[in-house]
């Protein structure tokens, strides 16, 4: 069983190429990629890989949802 993985690319990038590259690039390597090298090869650096989280109220979360159930 495969996973399945979203990826943003640029606008200016043609999605069908780059298709194309990461199924050449997973075969070739029979279907193990270290993320070193996949992330070396299109380019991707430590700072790119940043998420932004919010913080949550986790109490007033759990009181919505406690409404939410209880209608």
């Amino acid at each position: 069983m495969g996973k399945t993985v979203t990826v943003s690319i640029p606008s200016w990038m043609d999605e069908d190429e780059f298709r194309r590259f990461v199924d050449m690039f997973v075969k070739r390597l029979e279907g193990r990629v270290p993320v070193e090298e996949l992330r070396r090869r299109l380019g991707v650096r430590p700072e790119d890989l940043v998420e932004d989280l919010d913080a949550a109220d986790v109490e007033a979360l759990e009181a919505r949802e406690r409404e939410r159930l209880s209608l």
